[in-house]
This record gives C-alpha cells, structure tokens and sequence, in this order.
C-alpha cells in the first residue's frame, strides 16, 4: 500500500465518523426559535401536527425597528377554514391596517395572530385547538397563503416551533432500503 493512499484514508474516516456524529446530534437539537410548549399545538393550515407547505419562513430582523418577517406564510387556498392553533381567548377580531386579523391569547403567555382571516369568533371568545376561527381572506399586499405569528415574552418567535417536533427514523446504511 502506498503512503498516498494511507494518508488519504484517515480523512474520509473522520469525516464519516463526524457526519455520524451530526446525524445523530441533529434530532435532539433544539433550534435556536423554537418556543418550548407543555402541549401539542396544530397548525392552523392542517388541523395536525404538521404545517403543511410553508411559503416564506420566519425571518425575524435583528432589531424590532428593521424589516423582517416576524411569522411564517402557510399555504391555503383563499377561503379555507384558519383554525386555532391552540385553546385561547380571543384577543382582537378586526381589522390591522387594512387586513384582517384575528389574535388569540394562549394560557401559557403565548399570543398568535393570522392574517388575513374573515373573522368568524370576536374578541373575548373561547376557542379551543383546531377550532375554525374563520376563513382565508385576501390579503391586501398580494401575499398568498396564511400568514401565522407568534410573541411570547414581547418578543416574535418562529410559531413552527409551537408544533411537535417530528419524529425523525433513521434507515440501516447496510440492509435494505
């Protein structure tokens, strides 16, 4: 055997041992936006654990006065049921410069807002998880989907992280797929 190719096998052995290393890692990480919550909410798209198809991720600016994008874009056809993401008291039912807006505060602190939705609850409302709290309206900026967001603390959090996380299975590299 060759010095080169000695020498060339230990760096793939590292750098497989160090992937192994991150794949295992990466499904007890928890991401730096992700709101710890005592029970399983749902998305307001799907009625389930899972989001659906996010349109446009939360991108938070790093100071409250700079754009960003404070929630997440969910995709739902104009019309479609908006469902309360967990039990709550309506907060606002109305509309916020021009959208409709429906607000709902959580027990736990957490206060989420959806636009834009044809309201069908009034402020002061009970609603529980998965409750029709109205149906998708049209945004007047010609963003599609639903619009979902989330502030716990006075501060805006990613709302996907509200949801269980998903439960990731890994396949033997050696038996068949």
């Amino acid at each position: 055997m060759s010095n080169w190719s000695r020498n060339t096998r230990w760096p793939r052995r590292i750098a497989a041992v160090a992937s192994l290393t991150l794949l295992f890692a990466l499904p007890t990480t928890v991401h730096p936006d992700a709101v710890p919550t005592v029970g399983a909410w749902v998305s307001p798209t799907t009625g389930r654990g899972d989001p659906g198809v996010v349109l446009r991720p939360f991108d938070p600016p790093a100071h409250d006065w700079l754009p960003g994008h404070r929630g997440v874009d969910l995709a739902l056809p104009r019309g479609g049921p908006v469902r309360a993401a967990g039990d709550g008291t309506v907060f606002f039912s109305g509309a916020v410069a021009g959208t409709a807006t429906v607000s709902i505060d959580h027990p736990d602190g957490t206060r989420t807002t959806y636009q834009p939705v044809i309201a069908t609850v009034t402020a002061g409302d009970t609603v529980t998880e998965g409750q029709v709290i109205g149906t998708l309206g049209t945004d007047p900026r010609g963003w599609p989907g639903l619009s979902w967001g989330a502030r716990r603390d006075g501060a805006y959090v990613n709302p996907l992280g509200l949801l269980p996380r998903p439960l990731i299975r890994l396949k033997p590299v050696d038996g068949p797929a």
